[in-house]
Parts: C-alpha cells; sequence; structure tokens
C-alpha cells in the first residue's frame, strides 16, 4: 500500500463513520398521546415533570437524562410505571385504563 492508499483508506473510515456521529446527536421527542391523539411532545433533552389529566385519572410523567418515565399514577394495576424509563425508538409506555400511550420519535 502507498501513501496515497492509506490517505484514501482513512478519508473513507471517517466518512463511513459520520452518519454514527450525526445520529447520537439527533434530537429525540417522546409523543405523548391520549385516546389516540397528540397531547403533548416533549425534548428529551431538557428536564421536567408534567402531570397528563385523562378521563380516566392522572399520570405524572418525568423526563430526566434523556429518558422518559411515568412515576405516578392512579390507575388500578399501574403497569405504565412499573414499565420504568424509555429512551428508543422501540419501547413505549401505555397506560390502557387511562388511554395514555408514550412513545419515542425522531431516534
Amino acid at each position: 500500500m502507498t501513501r496515497n492508499d492509506l490517505i484514501l483508506v482513512a478519508v473513507l473510515t471517517i466518512f463511513s463513520l459520520t452518519p454514527l456521529v450525526v445520529t447520537s446527536q439527533a434530537k429525540k421527542i417522546a409523543v405523548v398521546k391520549v385516546d389516540g391523539l397528540v397531547v403533548r411532545e416533549i425534548n428529551l433533552s431538557a428536564d421536567e415533570i408534567f402531570v397528563v389529566e385523562t378521563n380516566g385519572g392522572l399520570n405524572v410523567v418525568e423526563v430526566r437524562n434523556g429518558k422518559i418515565s411515568v412515576v405516578a399514577a392512579d390507575c388500578p394495576d399501574k403497569i405504565c410505571v412499573r414499565t420504568g424509563s424509555i429512551s428508543r425508538g422501540d419501547e413505549v409506555i401505555a397506560c390502557v385504563p387511562h388511554k395514555l400511550m408514550i412513545e419515542i420519535a425522531g431516534d
């Protein structure tokens, strides 16, 4: 291999890693839906706590360190609370009694 071959390999390697850097810095958004309707979109880069009130009851939602979770709910089974935090596009939090769903978009 010549010096130019090594430079070409280095440049191609750098360009092949560029999509990984761009993807990791993409803005993550959580979409909160009640009864199938979007009620809020939250940027996961800013920590906050808020309440989602539905006809069925209340859910307390927390955004912390790029993750979102339901930390309290007045539903009987509390599966939404036990789900824990999510931060990837293939994860969902659902509270069936309250018809609440939280999913990640922009991932």
